[in-house]
């Protein structure tokens, strides 16, 4: 029951800077394959409603987002450390930028390139995954614009390596390489866009190596044994209270969790522990028995039921 169950597709970029932590610290897993748009039945089922990949389960634990995930791996396998020389804040720093920012802009460079391929299923599915009435034509048609963002987040990352550091934080690989590197290894994975950050020349170098540290011991793993595993374990998580906690939610309150900027959906639970960083609900059904869902606190919202 101590496996560690990565859910995730082979072209989500989040997945891929989870996949890269895995390698650095040399780690089996198992893979479960989750399909790329809507419906995802066995997935939502062992999160309670939350769409996004990647999901990390360990047991009847269940850890979403790819910055909880890290900190958890980073827990449990502290050696070699993803935050060289006390650098885990600043890894974190680096994937809120990379993750809203950079990642944000190589999307509609991507989609602006191959809009004609993109099923129509697909454009359905991610304007839906965005919310509001937005559609994701509009990110397709942001091509010109987003490629101005993107040249610009890139000359920073070539500055970074300017020294001939090898790594962005120094000689050693960190978060805050695979965050960065995600999105570039998104649009070097497709023909039309793989020269888009050829003049960068240090960053091609840098992307060379991380995709060098590779994904470690991958094991193929089905969607039903994965929740027959979690339905066979029992939550390690213990329940405590938050001293600092602003809005005074504390275990056993019922509440709402979803992230804030898209895929809204919302997870149902009771509140077994939170702190500054995490929080954690219990839910159970039939189909996966009592599990506990993780998720970090920055970049989602928590509302009492």
């Amino acid at each position: 029951m101590n496996d560690l169950i990565l859910h995730h597709y082979e072209l989500s970029p989040y997945a891929e800077k989870i996949r890269l932590a895995l390698g650095r610290k040399g780690l089996s897993w198992r893979s479960v394959q989750t399909p790329m748009v809507m419906p995802k039945p066995d997935h939502v089922e062992l999160t309670g409603g939350y769409r996004r990949v990647p999901v990390l389960q360990i047991g009847a634990d269940v850890y979403c987002d790819s910055q909880l995930i890290a900190r958890v791996l980073e827990r449990l396998h502290p050696e070699p450390t993803i935050f060289p020389g006390g650098s885990e804040g600043l890894c974190g720093a680096f994937s809120f930028w990379s993750d809203r920012l950079l990642f944000l802009a190589a999307v509609p460079v991507v989609f602006g390139k191959i809009g004609p391929a993109v099923p129509k299923a697909f454009i359905e599915d991610r304007s839906r995954l965005m919310g509001g009435g937005r559609s994701f034509e509009g990110v397709m048609h942001a091509g010109p614009s987003a490629a101005e963002q993107l040249r610009a987040h890139a000359a920073l990352l070539e500055t970074q390596l300017a020294d001939g550091r090898a790594f962005l934080l120094g000689e050693e690989p960190s978060l805050a390489d695979f965050s960065a590197y995600h999105p570039l290894w998104f649009l070097r994975s497709l023909p039309p866009t793989a020269g888009t950050l050829d003049e960068f020349r240090r960053l091609l170098a840098w992307a060379e190596r991380v995709k060098a540290i590779g994904h470690g011991l991958r094991d193929e793993c089905t969607p039903d044994e994965a929740l027959r595993i979690a339905r066979d374990a029992k939550p390690r998580a213990q329940a405590s209270r938050d001293a600092g906690e602003p809005n005074g939610i504390s275990p056993g309150d019922r509440l709402v969790v979803h992230a804030d900027d898209y895929g809204f959906e919302e997870v149902e639970g009771e509140l077994v522990a939170s702190d500054a960083l995490e929080i954690s609900l219990r839910r159970s059904d039939s189909q996966v028995g009592e599990v506990v869902v993780h998720f970090p606190r920055a970049g989602f919202r928590v509302r009492r039921l």
